[in-house]
C-alpha cells in the first residue's frame, strides 16, 4: 500500500475541488439538445374586400313631418298654452285669439241672413200669385245668397281665431308670447313629428349612376350611428332622393327614415352617419379581394410566383401560398385570389422565412 505525502494529499483534493464543476458542466453540454429558436413575426388578419363595399356617409337629422303653425287672420293672443319641447296630441289647443269682435260680427251676420230668408219665403209666395214681378224675386233670392255667404265667412272666421294641433308631435320652438297681438300667417310656433326623424345624406353622382332599380335589394335596410352613440347602429329605410343635383356640389341628397329611438336623445339638425353596402344596393355580384401592404407580398427568386406566407395558429408554423396580385391603391395592395377571408399573413421580413418555419406572433409592448 502507498501513502501519499501530505503535501501531495493536499494537492489532489484542491484538485478535485476546483476541476469537477468543469468536468460536470462539459458533461452536461453534451447531453443537452440546442433550443429551437422561434422568431416573432408581425401578422395581418386580411378581411374580404369584395364581401361588403362599405361606405360611410355624413347626414343630417330633420323631422320626417314640420309645420309653420300660423292664424289666417290678425288678433290678440288669449291663450297660448304649450311650450317649447311639449309632446301634444293632434286636435290639442295650440293658441286662441280674442273672439268678441268676431262672434259680434258672426251674429250680425246670422241676422241679416235670417231676414233674407224670411224675405225671400215671402217674395217667392208673392211671385206665385203673380203680384210682383220676377226681378223682385231674382233680388231676393241673390241677397239670400249673399247673406249666406257672408254667415258662412263670419262662421269660418270664428273657427280661424282657434290653433288646433294637426298632428302628434313635439313644439320645436314658439315665435310668439301670450297676449301679443299677431298678424294673418306669421308663424306663431313650429310644430315637429316626434316619433319619425327623417336623415339625409349626399351621394356623390358617380355612386347614383351605378344603382338600377332592377337590381337593387330592397329588402336591404342600412344602418345610421349617432355622435352621442356611436357604439349602436339602428335601421333606417329609404324614403325619397332627388333627382336634380343639389347646388354646388356633384352630388344628390337621398332620405332615409326610422323611428325615434327610446334609448337616446335625437333632435332634428343633429349629425349622423349613415353606412350603406354599396353591393345590396347596387346589385353588382362581389369579387373577392384583400387589400395588404406592398411588404406582404414577396415574389419568388426562381419561378418569379408572387407569393404571402400564411401563418398557421395551430402548429405555430408559416408557409408560402400563390397570389394574385391586383393595383395598388390607397389602401394598400390588393390580392385578388390565393388568400381566404380570416387568414393570418405575416407583412414583415417575408425573406427570412422558410416553408414549415416556427413562429410566433410579434406582441409590441404599450407605449413602444
Amino acid at each position: 500500500m502507498t501513502l501519499l505525502s501530505p503535501r501531495k494529499t493536499v494537492l489532489a483534493v484542491t484538485a478535485t475541488v476546483l476541476l469537477g464543476p468543469l468536468l460536470s458542466g462539459c458533461s452536461e453540454t453534451e447531453i443537452s439538445a440546442p433550443e429551437e429558436v422561434v422568431r416573432p413575426v408581425k401578422l395581418l388578419t386580411v378581411q374580404d374586400t369584395g364581401l361588403q363595399d362599405l361606405r360611410h356617409f355624413p347626414g343630417t337629422v330633420s323631422s320626417s313631418e314640420e309645420s309653420l303653425i300660423s292664424f289666417r287672420i290678425p288678433g290678440e293672443l288669449v291663450e297660448f298654452p304649450v311650450k317649447t319641447a311639449e309632446e301634444v296630441k293632434a286636435g290639442q289647443l295650440l293658441a286662441r285669439l280674442d273672439d268678441k269682435d268676431i262672434r259680434n260680427e258672426l251674429a250680425q251676420r246670422q241676422a241679416d241672413y235670417d231676414l233674407a230668408e224670411v224675405n225671400y219665403k215671402r217674395i217667392h209666395s208673392l211671385r206665385e200669385k203673380k203680384v210682383i214681378s220676377q226681378s223682385d224675386l231674382d233680388k231676393a233670392h241673390a241677397n239670400l245668397k249673399s247673406t249666406k255667404a257672408a254667415l258662412r265667412l263670419a262662421k269660418d272666421k270664428l273657427r280661424y281665431s282657434t290653433l288646433t294641433a294637426p298632428f302628434d308631435g313635439r313644439v320645436a320652438r314658439t315665435n310668439v308670447e301670450n297676449h301679443q297681438y299677431v298678424q294673418a300667417q306669421q308663424t306663431i310656433l313650429l310644430l315637429q313629428n316626434s316619433k319619425t326623424l327623417d336623415i339625409s345624406i349626399q351621394v356623390p353622382e358617380n355612386i347614383m349612376a351605378s344603382v338600377r332599380k332592377d337590381e337593387t335589394d330592397f329588402s336591404y335596410k342600412p344602418s345610421v350611428t349617432f355622435a352621442n352613440d356611436t357604439r349602436n347602429a339602428y335601421p333606417v329605410t329609404y324614403k325619397e332622393h332627388d333627382t336634380s343635383v343639389t347646388p354646388g356640389t356633384q352630388s344628390y341628397k337621398v332620405t332615409f327614415s326610422m323611428p325615434v329611438p327610446e334609448d337616446i336623445s335625437i333632435y332634428p339638425g343633429m349629425g349622423a352617419t349613415v353606412h350603406v353596402d354599396l353591393q345590396k344596393v347596387s346589385g353588382k355580384k362581389a369579387v373577392s379581394s384583400f387589400n395588404v401592404p406592398p411588404t406582404a407580398v414577396l415574389s419568388d427568386d426562381t419561378s418569379g410566383i408572387q407569393q404571402a406566407w400564411v401563418y398557421n395558429p395551430a402548429t405555430g408554423t408559416v408557409n408560402p401560398v400563390e397570389v394574385t396580385v391586383g393595383r395598388l391603391t390607397q389602401n394598400g395592395l390588393t390580392i385578388l385570389s390565393g388568400l381566404k377571408n380570416g387568414d393570418q399573413i405575416a407583412v414583415a421580413g417575408l425573406s427570412r422565412l422558410r416553408p414549415d418555419m416556427k413562429v410566433k406572433p410579434l406582441v409590441r409592448e404599450r407605449g413602444l
